[in-house]
């Protein structure tokens, strides 16, 4: 029984960290770092109405995610104003209304964490169809549009003289982040999805210099975060998200000295 819900941990988070590993490459190369920050946590206002409401479907963390990234976008290319900015401020708001909405209902400050860090161990079978329709957006968007991606990821101007749609490419790319975001929260947590938008590829770079390698090790380097830090929790009796993330910032961290003395 532990070795069946050991397993289905694992096979949920290696199925949701494939697709934000390789989105992750994007993210980072176009510098949406804090961009990522901001869709997954403007997810925990939806979250909040919610428990709420005793809602169990995604609809409200779907809508709240996809008028964010699209707010975001509207206003970085239209608005003049800065990504951090705007960012910042769908931040605080999501989480100041998240916190309020919550304070509504009773025993909030256990689900906080729940939302913040998930519990990838009391997944079942219906949330394992979810991460397989979470890995099956991702990758098939990435590998339909990869080209395009990397053309105006590097250089925007001759993306849009190739004809590319940089703008719609643009938004497509926010709303399918979104979304994959927003269906891995319920699984693992905000934390845990902030941390596979950014550390993915971050080791990459530090073992790579070829955008092939680059997401391959990201690809490689989550499914051993993840593995590894499944069977940690469960011989140190440790939060299953917490150990992820621990194991991720060690593997980065001894990325980063590979690359120093190699």
């Amino acid at each position: 029984m532990v070795e069946e819900i050991l397993i289905r941990a694992a096979a949920v988070g290696i199925l949701i960290a494939i697709p934000l590993s390789v989105m992750s490459y994007f993210v980072v190369m176009r510098k949406m770092t804090f961009a990522g920050v901001g869709i997954a946590h403007s997810a925990f206002g939806g979250v909040a109405l919610n428990f709420l409401f005793g809602l169990s479907s995604f609809v409200f963390p779907v809508v709240f995610c996809l008028v964010a990234s699209l707010f975001i976008g509207f206003m970085y290319r239209k608005g003049g104003f800065s990504e951090d900015s705007v960012i910042d401020v769908i931040f605080v708001f999501s989480m100041a209304f998240g916190v309020f909405v919550l304070s509504l209902s009773e025993g909030y400050s256990a689900n906080i964490l729940g939302i913040l860090f998930g519990d990838i161990l009391s997944v079942g079978r219906n949330d394992l169809f979810a991460a397989v329709g979470v890995f099956l957006l991702g990758v098939a968007f990435v590998s339909l549009f990869f080209s395009h991606l990397q053309l105006s990821t590097y250089n925007e101007e001759l993306a849009r003289i190739r004809g590319i749609n940089t703008s719609l490419l643009y938004y497509a790319f926010l709303a399918v982040l979104s979304l994959t975001v927003v269906f891995s929260i319920k699984l693992i947590g905000i934390i845990l999805v902030n941390a596979f938008l950014v550390l993915p590829t971050l080791v990459g770079l530090n073992l790579s210099r070829n955008y092939r390698g680059i997401i391959a090790i990201a690809v490689i380097s989550s499914i051993v975060s993840i593995s590894g830090g499944v069977l940690l929790s469960y011989f140190f009796n440790a939060p299953t998200g917490a150990t992820i993330v621990l194991v991720y910032v060690f593997l980065w961290m001894v990325s980063f000295a590979f690359r120093v003395v190699r």
